[in-house]
């Protein structure tokens, strides 16, 4: 078995996949992924549908503009 490395670990569930960055004002979709609210807004606008960008999703979100990340705001991640 693999070991995990936590530093990886914590670095990808911080980076906005869309720009590679640490979130900026983060935003989780309804199916559970991720992004800056600027990055996911961007890659919106203009679309007919609001889909989720990663390419193992692409779930059709109702959402407009995406609510604040749950996992950014827990407490108990804190």
């Amino acid at each position: 078995m693999a070991a995990v490395n936590p530093a990886k670990t914590l670095q990808e569930e911080t980076t906005c996949p869309i720009c590679l960055e640490y979130f900026t004002d983060p935003v989780s979709l309804d199916c559970d992924h991720n992004f800056c609210r600027a990055c996911i807004t961007q890659c919106w606008e203009g679309s007919q549908t609001v889909s989720c960008p990663q390419s193992c999703c692409k779930a059709v979100l109702m959402a407009l503009p995406p609510p604040s990340s749950r996992a950014m705001t827990d407490p108990a991640l804190k």
